[in-house]
């Protein structure tokens, strides 16, 4: 299943309280979530310093590899992807521990597609003979990110209203591929972000965001109990154009085609 939390700050902060720190921090859903489960198959964490994002992950248990308390102390950054696995698709390895990092998008998923390697085959038909997704390792949720990218790079310039446009209809091309007797097992809580904007959807698993001062939180749970909290609700894109500027778009499964409304960016 998986948990992970985004955060984005005006002003580059260390962040080891939300993966370290809190009474329901990272590390404590690594080893035990609010499903009463462990999220013991890798951990990954990608992070904005000056122009790039910083790669760092393994595919060890969070709460058993000292690596990552001593990555987790040192991160200073306005922008960080955060996330610790519990696998459904592909084997415990480095390649199949999230986030993904592709050119200038970082992504990380927090569900599953049901009969992954069927599904896969539906949408490679898609494309052309020589197009290939280049993927390093073996899951559903770098398949799904490779797939989002290729569509983007299509695109000029693909800003936000582009980005939710196309994920809308490969979202939809999910649910119409996807048998009726496992549809309700399609999970998609996923995070994007190109540094520019954020992106997350939920589907199925839960998701919680929270503002305070100068920055935005989103995570798969709420870690800290003390923060006021509000949920994404069920099919609803979260979208931030920055740390204070956050809309919550819902996504309709039934119509074949969605036109995501033009919202105001401050």
């Amino acid at each position: 299943m998986c948990r992970f939390l985004a955060y984005w700050g005006k002003e580059t902060a260390n962040v080891s309280d939300w993966i370290l720190e809190t009474d329901n921090c990272l590390l404590q859903q690594s080893i035990c979530d609010i499903s009463d489960r462990p999220n013991a198959d890798g951990w990954g964490f990608a992070y904005r310093s000056g122009k790039k994002f910083i790669m760092e992950k393994s595919p060890q248990p969070a709460f058993k590899d000292p690596t990552y308390r001593d990555k987790a102390t040192q991160i200073l950054t306005d922008l960080l992807f955060a996330h610790v696995r519990r696998k459904s698709q592909g084997v415990i390895s480095l390649e199949n521990s999230h986030p993904f990092i592709y050119d200038k998008w970082v992504f990380m998923h927090n569900g599953n597609i049901p009969h992954f390697e069927i599904y896969k085959e539906k949408l490679r038909e898609k494309f052309s003979q020589t197009v290939q997704l280049d993927t390093l390792g073996t899951t559903d949720s770098e398949f799904l990110f490779k797939y989002f990218v290729h569509w983007f790079e299509k695109s000029d310039n693909c800003d936000v209203y582009c980005v939710l446009n196309l994920i809308s209809s490969i979202i939809m091309e999910l649910i119409d591929i996807t048998d009726d007797h496992v549809d309700g097992e399609l999970a998609l809580n996923f995070m994007l972000t190109n540094g520019d904007f954020i992106v997350g959807f939920r589907r199925n698993r839960t998701l919680f965001y929270t503002q305070l001062d100068s920055s935005l939180i989103i995570s798969s749970e709420k870690i800290d109990k003390t923060l006021s909290w509000e949920e994404v609700p069920e099919n609803h894109f979260i979208i931030a154009t920055s740390p204070l500027n956050v809309h919550l778009l819902a996504f309709d499964v039934k119509p074949h085609s969605q036109v995501i409304p033009h919202f105001q960016i401050k």
